[in-house]
């Protein structure tokens, strides 16, 4: 396994939660479980480093990245306002045919019965699909750049709020309404709309922040 399958591997494992925060990941023993070389596993922490998604500590090693409630309040800061941007250009740029893949997925459907049911896998390639079509049809290639740079603490975060209690069938009811507005091309609406969508995922950020921190 080169260190680039290695990085992809761990990145997924890291992204669903698989490790717990601040816990240790030893170069010797992930080379041995995945077949390859400490120098292959070294150089894939070291992308996840950069990522934010490990830590090197002094005398400890590599470690799982722990989560920083203030860190998180700033990034909702800057997803708030530019995942609202986007939004804003998408409606503006695209046509409504090019939202009918997204019209179909959040239409009544399995999504219903994933928030019912807690099926957080199921939900997240919702809301991802949501992400990249917006983005993608923003066409706004500083806007995806800058987005593409918090992505995985963006995931991370999603994912943890959208485990507390009811999160799911709200956003789900919300990103219907926002993808109405993209259709019909209301700008200020679909922004509006986002917006309230991230505002009321930093309400639950702070109502269970021990639960999530």
């Amino acid at each position: 396994m080169k260190s680039e399958e290695v990085e992809l591997h761990l990145r997924e494992r890291l992204l669903r939660g698989d490790f717990t925060p601040g816990s240790r990941l030893p170069e010797v023993k992930l080379a041995a479980e995945l077949g390859t070389t400490r120098n292959a596993v070294r150089s894939a922490l070291l992308a996840l480093e950069s990522r934010k998604l490990v830590e090197r500590i002094p005398n400890v090693g590599t470690v799982v990245a722990k989560v920083d409630f203030d860190r998180l309040e700033e990034i909702y800061d800057v997803l708030e306002v530019l995942e609202g941007l986007a939004a804003r250009l998408a409606a503006q740029n695209a046509e409504p045919q090019d939202w009918a893949p997204l019209q179909e997925l959040f239409a009544p459907s399995r999504l219903d019965a994933a928030a019912a049911g807690g099926d957080l896998e199921t939900f997240l390639v919702a809301i991802d699909s949501y992400r990249d079509s917006v983005i993608r049809l923003a066409d706004q290639d500083f806007l995806a750049e800058t987005l593409a740079g918090i992505q995985d603490q963006a995931h991370l975060l999603r994912r943890r709020i959208l485990m507390t209690p009811g999160r799911m069938e709200e956003s789900l009811a919300q990103h219907r309404d926002i993808i109405e507005a993209l259709v019909r091309g209301d700008a200020d609406r679909a922004e509006e709309l986002k917006r309230h969508n991230m505002k009321t995922a930093r309400t639950r950020l702070r109502r269970y922040r021990d639960f999530l921190v």
